[in-house]
């Protein structure tokens, strides 16, 4: 049951929970089937690949994962990383194309599964929030903008967003204006149906919608694009052309996708799993999401991921467990065996509608502004993360991002806060010396150091410390020592070159608040802290007096 979750589901399921298990499982049908043959156009993939990554992956994520709430399928911003990282080897529609999208969901698999066995769930940690927001952003908008041709009905061949922008207007006149209509309506329909009538799947209806509306006025014939015939039949067993040369040519982007996708499905797990009080297993949801993607790239699926819009959709029907997924693979199932004809004549315009509305609501820019006021560094990975996608491209404004935030952690490892202390007689405390009311006594000086010291900060407490010895003249240094949590050789090496330079200036340096552990790694360096070692700050300076 710890590593097959969904036995213990299945031992213990209630009867009582099937009603809304199945109510969202009909949701989520009626979601994921438009919208996967929409992302497999995003991801360059046949619309069929599209149902095939709803139901392997799903399958495997409901029998692996350690989340009741969570649904796995295909997703926008995902589907936008397959595409980026495959088009730089493979013509778009070529076989070939085909086979690295799936060798490289495989790969992304393994690397998951690889990675939640060695209990590196903690992975995601480095993909920050301000991260996550830029990127998602960028996404979107890129999403957005390819998919813009489809609703136009016009080809745009520039690469890059903003040359993709500028070709896009250009075309602007030679639109066509049938699958303009197709397209525009398609998306004011999904608009209005959301806002008027929430409860009912506006993707579906759009879908059944534009087909009718493709054979009622004959739209073929004027020269509207259709998804055209449609491969009947459930995703078989198929091995990837594995060569070494395309292997080792992918691995690096799978790499970063794994960590999207990983980052993005935890927090999704992490965030249901608090709603309703449920536990998650951050390796376990690694391995259960490699297994969706390796089984799944053994199905012809691409790379898929937690789904934020469905998961949430499921959540609001009354989702219990993940026997909702299951019911949901054999809905998709059937919809493979007998349903696929009907979408033959679905206008890629409608697609487009779909994938447009699906994104413009990650397009949200405030919160990315707020972090401005609340977290500079943050702020600038935001944004360094969002124009990263819209001017190079997904992946490397993704590690552009990590990049700028783990040069705001260095930055701030390096120069910590270095705070000196005032008693303030008021607040019986000792408080920041700018902002008491009394200066401290002029031959003491507290300074409290905020992080652990090391080879690359214990240069900022001893220029502190210099500075302050040359302009007060204290006679007493006390070191508040109660945020130092570690200490490496280099520190405790310095810190004895510090305390012998003090002495020769008659100054004399006393700790407190040390911990156990780091008191020893200091001594560890020469320097003896008998006698000069106190529980508190105000212990030290009465002792002092």
């Amino acid at each position: 049951m710890r590593f097959v979750p969904v036995v213990g589901t299945l031992r213990r399921y209630s009867n009582q929970w099937f009603s809304g298990d199945l109510a969202a499982a009909v949701t989520v049908w009626a979601i994921v089937v438009p919208e996967s043959m929409a992302y497999a156009s995003i991801a360059g993939m046949p619309p069929e690949t599209g149902l095939y990554a709803a139901t392997i992956p799903l399958l495997l994520y409901a029998v692996f994962g350690s989340s009741n709430r969570v649904t796995v399928g295909p997703s926008a911003a995902v589907a936008a990383l397959s595409f980026t990282t495959v088009v730089a080897f493979a013509e778009v529609g070529s076989e070939e194309f085909v086979g690295l999208s799936v060798l490289l969901a495989l790969i992304v698999g393994v690397i998951l599964v690889l990675a939640g066995l060695a209990k590196l769930g903690v992975i995601a940690d480095f993909l920050s929030e301000p991260v996550l927001k830029g990127f998602i952003v960028g996404v979107a908008m890129t999403i957005a903008l390819g998919q813009l041709g489809k609703i136009f009905g016009v080809e745009v061949e520039a690469e890059g967003f903003f040359a993709e922008a500028l070709d896009l207007i250009r075309h602007i006149p030679d639109l066509h204006l049938e699958t303009f209509i197709v397209g525009i309506v398609s998306l004011a329909a999904l608009f209005l149906l959301e806002r008027w009538i929430p409860k009912i799947p506006a993707a579906l209806i759009v879908v059944v919608g534009s087909i009718v509306a493709v054979n009622w006025f004959d739209l073929v014939d004027a020269g509207v694009h259709v998804a055209g015939e449609i491969p009947a039949g459930l995703p078989s067993f198929a091995m990837p052309t594995l060569s070494l040369a395309s292997i080792a040519a992918l691995i690096p982007a799978a790499i970063g996708i794994a960590i999207v996708v990983y980052g993005e499905s935890m927090a999704l797990a992490k965030t249901f799993g608090s709603k309703h009080g449920e536990r998650v297993d951050a390796n376990q949801e690694m391995v259960a999401l490699g297994a969706a993607n390796s089984v799944g790239g053994f199905f012809g699926a691409f790379v898929t991921t937690a789904s934020n819009s469905r998961t949430a959709a499921a959540d609001t029907a009354g989702q219990k467990t993940q026997v909702s997924s299951l019911i949901v693979v054999l809905l998709v199932a059937v919809t493979l065996l007998f349903l696929t004809g009907l979408f033959a004549d679905l206008p890629e315009a409608a697609l487009g509608a779909i994938v447009v509305h699906a994104v413009l609501g990650l397009i949200r820019l405030r919160p990315i502004t707020r972090l401005r006021s609340r977290n500079t560094v943050d702020f600038w990975a935001a944004t360094a993360t969002l124009l990263g996608v819209l001017v190079l491209d997904v992946l490397a404004g993704l590690m552009i991002g990590v990049l700028v935030s783990l040069g705001g952690l260095m930055a701030r490892a390096v120069r910590p806060r270095v705070t000196w202390l005032s008693w303030d007689e008021d607040e019986v405390r000792f408080l920041d010396r700018g902002k008491a009311d009394e200066k401290e006594k002029a031959e003491v000086s507290v300074v409290r150091f905020g992080a652990e010291l090391f080879f690359a900060n214990v240069g900022t407490l001893r220029d502190a410390v210099t500075e302050e010895v040359m302009t007060l003249q204290p006679q007493v240094i006390v070191l508040d020592a109660e945020a130092i949590t570690q200490v490496d050789t280099t520190a405790a090496d310095e810190l004895l070159k510090l305390d012998t330079e003090l002495n020769n200036q008659g100054v004399h340096m006393v700790f407190a608040r040390l911990d156990p552990d780091v008191r020893a790694a200091i001594e560890s360096g020469g320097l003896a802290l008998e006698g000069r070692d106190y529980p508190q700050v105000a212990d030290a300076i009465a002792a002092i007096d």
